[in-house]
C-alpha cells in the first residue's frame, strides 16, 4: 500500500493528478512526466506506479523501466529531472527539521514531542513535508500535512511563514 495523504483529497480515487507518493518515486528515478502524460496512462498503469516499491536500487531500476514502458505504450514523453541527482538524504529527519524551521520560523510548527515523532515518519511522509515546505507554495497544505501526521501543535500558534 502506498501512502495516501488526506490533504490530497480525491486524487487517490481518480488518480487524475500525480500523488505525492508517486512524485517521490519519480524524483528518485530522476524522471518527470507531465500532467497530460500521467493522464494518458491507463488507470491500471497509474495504480501500478503508485504501488510499485522503490526501496532498493533494484526496485528503483524496475520502477524506471516499468514507467518507461508505460510511457512508450501511451506515446508519452518522459524528461530527465533537472539539476543534481535526487538523494534520499534530502528528506532525512535533520533535513526536514531544517526545512520546516526555514519555512515556518525557528520554532516552526513543531514542539519537542513532535520533533521526536518526526524520526518515526516514513520516507514518503518526510518527502511530502519537504515538498510542501517549498517557499514557492502557500503554507496551508504544509500545515494540513503537519496536522495529519500529528506534528502540529494544533493550537493555532504555529509561526507565520517568513
Amino acid at each position: 500500500m502506498y501512502r495516501q495523504f488526506a490533504l490530497e483529497g480525491e486524487v487517490h480515487a481518480s488518480l487524475d493528478c500525480v500523488p505525492l507518493s508517486v512524485r517521490r518515486k519519480l524524483d528518485l528515478a530522476e524522471l518527470k512526466i507531465s500532467l497530460a502524460g500521467w493522464q494518458a496512462l491507463s488507470r491500471a498503469e497509474r495504480l501500478a506506479l503508485c504501488h510499485l516499491p522503490v526501496d532498493t536500487d533494484e526496485d528503483l531500476a524496475v520502477y524506471a523501466e516499468v514507467l518507461r514502458g508505460f510511457a512508450a505504450r501511451a506515446g508519452v514523453d518522459l524528461t530527465p529531472l533537472a539539476g543534481a541527482p535526487v538523494r534520499r538524504s534530502a528528506w532525512d529527519p535533520e533535513s526536514v527539521v531544517a526545512r520546516l524551521r526555514e519555512r515556518l520560523g525557528p520554532d516552526g510548527a513543531l514542539d519537542g514531542a513532535a520533533l521526536g515523532r518526526l524520526a518515526a515518519l516514513t520516507e514518503e511522509e518526510r518527502y511530502a513535508i519537504v515538498k510542501l515546505a517549498d517557499p514557492k507554495r502557500g503554507p496551508e497544505k504544509l500545515r494540513a500535512l503537519l496536522g495529519e501526521l500529528g506534528l502540529s501543535r494544533g493550537d493555532g500558534s504555529e509561526a507565520t511563514p517568513g
